[in-house]
């Protein structure tokens, strides 16, 4: 088969998407080069943006793509860090901002929605339906609900509600089908809002994968029933260690929507939080209350007893700040002002609760061999359901200025060492399959059954290659 060259490529793909929806324009390239996470994945230019209104044009992209061996990289609204919509091996962004389809089947309290939704659509959309909501995530009210919901984002409800909010998807496949997972695939299924089918649940197969497998064009998400009363509380502690006795037992009694244990050095709450004046390290955990006003109340009186029990203080907060926390609760994320201040690095991990604290001090410890001393933003979140295990959320933050060389360099070497430190103390697994965090080789079968998937669904390697799992 011949190789065509780039501009018949584009001038095949026009003729699917429109010639106003593919570009191979530099200034629309670089746009797509790297993101903040670029001291550990390298910049890399795609060769055309494509800009896709529906399923039936992103089965035709696809299969122009396979037939001619083009990467895909299939992008919701770009908000996505840490090199999981680099085009590592150039190739198309598929862009997929213009499928904004909400659908909200309110009493079987479900949303099907397209891939370029964002939260605030999804949120203005909910308005309509005031006893009804989404999650949202701890991510910016751009994010696309799908991505974050595909790939289990975090969120201020996780203790309580958990991580998983997809119920079924849409697939278009690396050969350009269709594929419906859960109950959808049963003949007369009265509606794809189960996942209970008669075999496998192939959305998990698909979950996480990062666009390695195939085109999510739509989703099912749970709603949730909008409580009659939100609020949050801070609880200061005297050190690390204090703070995670009590955030275990708000988990197991289910006290709490959500509970953040937090460190701040000083020039990390400075640079996150948009604050001054602190002068030694802040141990915090911040909570929020869900339920009736009876619920939050009787819930409020055992939170502050428990915390007291560890020598927590706890505090309300200030009418103008509880207001913009329960905003944040529903939009997230617009309070943490400081992220707009430089790159933001992050090992996200999942981990048991009894490890949480030797993941901390050894944070510290590598963040002042790596000359990023008293920037350290530490917090973990346990994460629903709560089991003997104690799942727990962890992530040591950075804040660093990808205009230094020698910061660029402190990055990557903190970022080999910390995986390596948590691998070490040991770890569930990674929060998400981020370039150069995930090896499916040191996951022995299992991750040898991966790669067997991957190739047996995209054999000729199309999907966003170079993340994992490796081909």
């Amino acid at each position: 088969m011949a190789v065509l060259d780039t501009s018949t490529l584009e001038t095949e793909i026009a003729k699917i998407v429109g010639k106003e929806n593919v570009s191979t324009d530099f200034v629309d390239l670089i746009a797509h080069e790297r993101d903040d996470q670029f001291a550990t994945v390298p910049p890399h230019l795609p060769d055309f943006i494509v800009r896709p209104a529906n399923k039936a044009e992103i089965q035709e992209v696809i299969r122009f793509a396979n037939e001619n061996k083009i990467p895909i990289v299939p992008y919701g609204s770009g908000i996505n860090r840490k090199g999981l919509c680099i085009a590592q091996k150039g190739g198309i962004i598929l862009d997929l901002r213009r499928m904004r389809k909400i659908e909200v089947d309110e009493k079987m309290m479900v949303a099907k929605i397209g891939p370029g939704v964002n939260f605030v659509e999804m949120v203005t959309a909910l308005n309509k339906y005031p006893h009804l909501r989404c999650l949202a995530p701890d991510a910016p009210a751009t994010a696309s609900v799908l991505a974050n919901y595909m790939l289990r984002g975090i969120y201020p409800t996780a203790t309580r509600y958990g991580i998983d909010h997809l119920i079924t998807m849409e697939i278009v496949l690396p050969n350009g089908e269709i594929l419906d997972t859960g109950s959808a695939a049963t003949p007369g299924s009265p509606g794809p809002y189960c996942g209970i089918v008669n075999g496998p649940d192939l959305t998990k197969l698909f979950q996480a994968n990062v666009g390695t497998m195939g085109v999510i064009t739509e989703g099912r998400i749970r709603l949730y029933p909008m409580p009659e009363k939100i609020v949050p509380l801070t609880i200061r502690y005297k050190d690390f260690k204090s703070m995670i006795e009590p955030a275990t037992q708000f988990a197991y009694k289910n006290l709490v929507a959500g509970i953040w244990v937090m460190t701040f050095d000083p020039e990390a709450i400075s640079t996150f939080m948009d604050m001054r004046g602190a002068d030694e390290e802040v141990f915090m955990s911040l909570v929020f209350l869900e339920g009736t006003e009876e619920e939050v109340q009787k819930h409020k009186e055992q939170v502050v007893k428990i915390a007291a029990a560890s020598n927590g203080d706890t505090m309300d907060l200030p009418d103008f700040m509880a207001k913009e926390f329960v905003q944040d609760h529903r939009y997230m994320r617009s309070f943490i002002r400081g992220w707009r201040k430089g790159n933001l690095w992050g090992c996200s991990v999942y981990a048991p609760m009894t490890n949480v604290v030797k993941m901390y001090e050894d944070s510290k410890k590598l963040c002042k061999k790596n000359n990023l001393e008293g920037r350290l933003h530490f917090e973990a979140i346990p994460v629903h359901p709560f089991h003997n295990g104690q799942l727990t959320y962890v992530d040591p933050c950075v804040m660093w200025d990808g205009g230094k060389p020698e910061e660029v360099e402190n990055i990557r070497q903190l970022s080999a060492d910390i995986r390596k430190a948590f691998l070490d103390i040991g770890i569930y697994g990674f929060f998400r399959a981020f370039p150069g965090t995930i090896n499916s080789h040191e996951l022995g079968m299992y991750g040898e059954i991966w790669r067997k998937i991957k190739k047996l669904i995209d054999p000729n390697n199309i999907m966003n290659p170079g993340n994992p799992p490796l081909h």
